[in-house]
């Protein structure tokens, strides 16, 4: 066998072993129902993404890389009597009354986008605004359902913004992936900007997830060079969660992003098998996310938690911060920082037993993906 077949085959036996496995052919999750069969509770999320559209139905967005910046708005039915952190999803056999199922769909250009902004979300603007940055292997449609979980579990009820770039949703491309974070990093870039300069958004917040952390480090090192510095300014809490970025390349990262490293959480844990892998994909370099020497993220400026002692998790260690009811509640409070004083003390997750119970909500959606 050639030796670079021999390799590839190697790396995707690794990454499948380590990362749970590809789910196979399925389908997308998100056709719409008939209106008169969809529940009166329903969440919105914005969408903004750096796919192309899909071809196949049910997904809206394929892992390829669109030519431009694409929108939409999509409105999910939440089923009566859920449980917070329950996903209950069928694909083939939808029903409102059992499970969260696409309510509608539309896409949307720039200036839709932008009056969305306006009127999504309850009470009257300026909202705050939460950006949902997913990591490797994630296919649109289950990232969008899943962030819709999250939105009705945590009772957030400001702007919901999924930020979703070309991610294939399979375990063998982690080269492609990785690439396509580099190609996202200036839409996600633009939105923050956008965002800023939007009276009817108050501040904004980002999580992100192993992959997703690239995106968003090398966006706000982009921001943090720009001459605008309305953006910097807007953003208020940035949760990192198991961050796949090279040790040296994230602090000379943090280093340039300058204060704003201040308002950061990172989350981390040394048996990280997913990490592990991307480590030994990546020369033997250490990953951000399986450091746990904290003072070294403390020196940047940054609160840090080491999840080591934390038993198991979705995605072979790799969810730990969402797979653990006093560190979810830990990055509840980190996020609700600014919406507490604009809601007099009121947490963003409206009480941590409901953050709690929305762990697997959070992992699942971020980590490489499976058949729901």
């Amino acid at each position: 066998m050639p030796a670079l077949r021999y390799l590839t085959l190697v790396t995707a036996t690794y990454l499948a072993a380590l990362l749970g496995g590809c789910a196979g052919p399925r389908q997308g999750l998100l056709q719409p129902v008939d209106a008169a069969r969809a529940m009166p509770a329903q969440r919105v999320v914005l969408a903004v993404t750096t796919r192309a559209p899909a071809e196949q139905p049910g997904y809206l967005f394929s892992g390829e890389r669109g030519r431009e910046v694409s929108y939409a708005r999509l409105a999910f039915s939440m089923p009566p009597g859920r449980q917070p952190g329950a996903l209950p999803v069928d694909a083939r056999h939808p029903d409102p009354q059992r499970h969260i199922v696409l309510a509608s769909v539309a896409r949307l250009d720039g200036v839709r986008f932008a009056r969305a902004l306006r009127t999504t979300g309850a009470g009257a603007p300026p909202r705050k605004a939460l950006i949902f940055v997913h990591g490797y292997n994630t296919a649109f449609d289950a990232a969008a359902v899943r962030f819709a979980q999250i939105v009705d579990d945590t009772h957030f009820d400001g702007v919901a913004v999924l930020f979703s770039w070309p991610s294939r949703g399979g375990v063998t491309d982690y080269a492609y992936d990785r690439a396509s974070a580099d190609f996202s990093r200036d839409a996600l870039e633009a939105l923050l900007k956008q965002l800023a300069r939007d009276p009817a958004i108050s501040g904004v917040d980002i999580f992100a997830h192993s992959m997703g952390n690239w995106v968003t480090m090398e966006a706000l090192r982009q921001l943090a060079t720009a001459t605008d510095r309305r953006a910097p300014g807007q953003i208020q809490k940035v949760v990192l969660a198991a961050p796949d970025v090279d040790m040296d390349v994230f602090r000379r990262q943090a280093t340039r992003i300058g204060a704003l490293a201040g308002r950061m959480t990172v989350y981390v844990s040394h048996d990280d098998y997913a990490l592990r892998a991307s480590r030994r994909l990546a020369g033997g370099k250490l990953r951000a996310g399986e450091n746990t020497d904290l003072e070294q993220f403390h020196r940047l400026g940054m609160q840090a938690h080491d999840l080591s002692a934390v038993e198991g998790g979705v995605g072979r260690n790799h969810g730990k911060a969402f797979s653990d009811a006093a560190t979810l509640a830990g990055i509840g409070r980190a996020l609700s920082g600014g919406q507490e004083q604009r809601r007099q003390g009121q947490l963003l997750t409206g009480g941590l037993k409901t953050l709690g119970h929305s762990v697997t909500a959070i992992g699942e959606a971020l980590l490489p993906e499976t058949t729901p």
